[in-house]
């Protein structure tokens, strides 16, 4: 089973969170709903993080 994706501290440096993410530095931003980092700008971009997606599907209330 996958492990459930984690909040990125938004204290992390960019570079580590974007090599995380699969992304630029210059599009790491702050989640809509918790402010971990995401990959909130540009191509691919989701104002919302991967853990605040992976808990609005199991919660029913939602990706953003």
């Amino acid at each position: 089973m996958d492990e459930a994706p984690r909040r990125i501290d938004p204290t992390t440096d960019r570079v580590s969170a974007a090599l995380v993410l699969g992304c630029s530095p210059e599009q790491i931003g702050p989640c809509a709903r918790c402010q971990g980092l995401t990959c909130r700008y540009g191509r691919n971009a989701q104002p919302v993080c991967p853990q605040c997606r992976a808990v609005g599907v199991r919660t029913g209330t939602g990706p953003g």
